[in-house]
């Protein structure tokens, strides 16, 4: 019997093996690739769908969802950019690539595919929130895209003004930065957008947002009521005990009420 070659030579081996000619033995073959996770079978897969998986290849993998999940199984940071292109893939392989780009922190690279993706999928909440979180994943690059991608008027889909409230209180954009934007929308002719703002502002957890969410104690929406008591108590809002005790006692809803006992708690525990 003739001696297996060492490791070293397998994965030569691996890389060597000659592209699949036609769409179902691609699929096979990058299924059984992913079958193990040993760092020759993952150069192998990697190498395959460079060669198979672009226009000129012989044979285009036929991707599905149960194809996409089996590759991010095994996928690190080099599959990025495979990634990227299946964001424009049919919608369940889309979400799987969207999902794993939120975990493996895409880059810059990236952004132009996920901001389109971003503002063109305001109707399927789904999509849309997969790559409000690729996104956030992307770092800067994806502030510095968006910015001027995004219709900033109030006449803009409210949704997707509320989906950039989540995002600003994620984004990493510093948070004097996040703040001013989030003011605005703390100001938004829309409720929900409103109340998303509150959330954030307690995300970045800067004491001057203390004011902000103070008026929005006052706001007509319980929503945004109860998102600004507990961004109150997430800032350190000190200043706010008062008008804190006050919606605890006396606000009609008890979702705000119960918001106001929760930061005032918060606000007494960060006291010791």
């Amino acid at each position: 019997m003739p001696e297996e070659p060492p490791s070293g030579d397998r994965c030569t081996v691996l890389h060597r093996s000659p592209a699949p000619d036609s769409p179902s033995a691609a699929r096979a073959h990058v299924l059984g690739l992913c079958r193990r996770t040993d760092p020759a079978r993952v150069d192998a897969l990697l190498d395959l769908l460079d060669r198979v998986d672009r226009p000129a290849a012989t044979a285009d993998v036929p991707w599905d969802e149960e194809l996409a999940r089996a590759v991010v199984r095994v996928a690190d940071d080099r599959f990025v950019p495979l990634l990227v292109r299946l964001c424009a893939a049919p919608r369940p392989v889309a979400l799987v690539a969207l999902d794993a780009l939120a975990v493996l922190r895409p880059g810059p690279g990236a952004v132009r595919t996920l901001v389109a993706v971003f503002t063109g999928s305001v109707d399927d909440r789904r999509v849309h929130e997969a790559a409000s979180r690729a996104l956030v994943a992307a770092g800067p690059a994806a502030v510095a895209a968006l910015v001027p991608s995004v219709p900033w008027t109030r006449e803009a889909d409210r949704r997707l003004r509320q989906s950039l409230a989540w995002f600003f209180g994620r984004a990493d954009c510093g948070t004097d930065r996040a703040v001013r934007v989030l003011a605005e929308f703390l100001s938004d002719p829309c409720s929900r957008t409103r109340a998303e703002a509150a959330a954030s502002l307690g995300l970045r957890g800067d004491p001057s947002a203390g004011p902000l969410l103070q008026r929005a104690l006052a706001h007509p929406d319980e929503r945004v009521r109860a998102r600004a008591a507990t961004a109150l108590g997430r800032v350190g809002a000190y200043e706010a005990v008062e008008r804190l005790r006050q919606s605890a006692a006396h606000d009609a809803f008890p979702t705000v009420r119960n918001a106001a006992a929760a930061a005032l708690r918060a606000l007494a525990a960060g006291e010791r």
